[in-house]
């Protein structure tokens, strides 16, 4: 009866309600009726967030499988009723995604560029409308195919550096050229370099600040400026093996070292490594995705546990200065999100 009440009311009021419950809630809610569902769907919902200043951030993690050789979409999400339980849930109604393909954040969207399957590089371009949970495959094609690019968002247009032809030889050759995609318009613009760099298949790391994108690739570090198209080496970015981190918060990128089990932090004005002081320890980890949002650092990160088996961990840290006025991390909570025989891939962070 309750539930009937409230679905006579006008759908402005409803939304107006609705906008205001934690996005947690959200799938819960969308059970409830057709009618929800819609709603829960519905552009005006989040619009009506914005406006009301309730957006939240939300964690994707792509995780690949060895079962089918595709990566596959999931969200952190925290368990309801629960203060500090957190868990990675796959998003069923999107398709699986080709496996290391180039993933950028574009407000509440992401654009997946290139990727491969079954060894085969991909030309393809997918928009994944976050809010709505929906893939669009109908955008233009790539004007070539690669897989593991770095790629950065600058200025409404989406910049797909290098990339490998093919999944072997893990290290391969080939060009630095730059395809441009106009979000706009649609439409891509090729640009043709004439260096060649040896692409990594895996850990091919890139960040976007000041208009500029710092990618690293294999061993080599470089500075990419979309409006002069310049290309400048930054021997000082390929010092440490940063892989797969979103993380740059007031000019500083973040990382979290496997290796040594501490975060560095590299300052792309002063272009300068230090180590953040604080004891993280994130034991047994082998493999790390370093991202950011609220001025806190989030790691992702492996455990393995035997042949067929990885368990996904999630460590939120959070930054702070001393009496000296140095960056000290501490870490607030750790806990195991996913397991499974997976592989962990990409992660971003978007606002909605």
């Amino acid at each position: 009866m309750a539930m009937c009440w409230i679905t006579s009311l006008p759908e402005d009021v409803i939304i107006e309600c609705v906008a205001r419950v934690p996005r947690r809630y959200y799938p819960s809610l969308s059970l409830v009726s057709k009618f929800f569902r819609s709603l829960i769907a519905s552009p005006q919902l989040y619009a009506r967030r914005s406006l009301l200043d309730r957006t939240e951030y939300c964690l994707y993690v792509t995780i690949y499988s060895h079962d089918d050789d595709y990566d596959r979409l999931y969200t952190l999400r925290q368990k309801i009723n629960s203060s500090g339980d957190y868990c990675l849930v796959p998003i069923p109604s999107l398709p699986p995604m080709p496996s290391s393909g180039s993933y950028v954040a574009v407000g509440s969207k992401i654009y997946i560029m290139g990727g491969s399957c079954f060894e085969v590089s991909s030309n393809a371009l997918t928009l994944i409308d976050c809010p709505l949970h929906m893939a669009n495959h109908h955008l233009p094609n790539m004007p070539r195919a690669v897989a593991s690019s770095v790629s950065g968002y600058i200025n409404e247009k989406i910049y797909v550096i290098g990339g490998c032809r093919s999944r072997f030889p893990v290290f391969s050759e080939g060009p630095m050229d730059v395809m441009v995609f106009d979000v706009k318009s649609e439409t891509w613009e090729s640009k043709t370099r004439p260096d060649n760099l040896v692409f990594d298949w895996y850990s091919n790391s890139a960040v976007t600040w000041d208009d500029k994108i710092y990618f690293r690739v294999l061993k080599h570090g470089f500075v990419y400026d979309p409006s002069q198209d310049k290309m400048e080496k930054d021997d000082m970015l390929k010092s440490y093996h940063w892989v797969g981190s979103e993380c740059v918060i007031e000019r500083v990128l973040y990382y979290y070292s496997t290796a040594s089990k501490i975060l560095r932090s590299y300052d792309l004005k002063e272009r300068c490594w230090k180590r953040v002081k604080g004891e993280i320890g994130l034991s047994g980890t082998t493999c790390a995705r370093t991202v950011t949002y609220d001025k806190k650092v989030v790691v992702i990160f492996e455990k393995d546990i035997d042949r067929n088996k990885v368990e996904l961990w999630c460590a939120e840290i959070k930054l702070e200065r001393d009496e000296q006025g140095e960056i000290c991390a501490r870490l607030d909570w750790c806990v195991c999100v996913f397991e499974g025989h997976s592989r962990l891939m990409n992660c971003l962070v978007l606002k909605f």
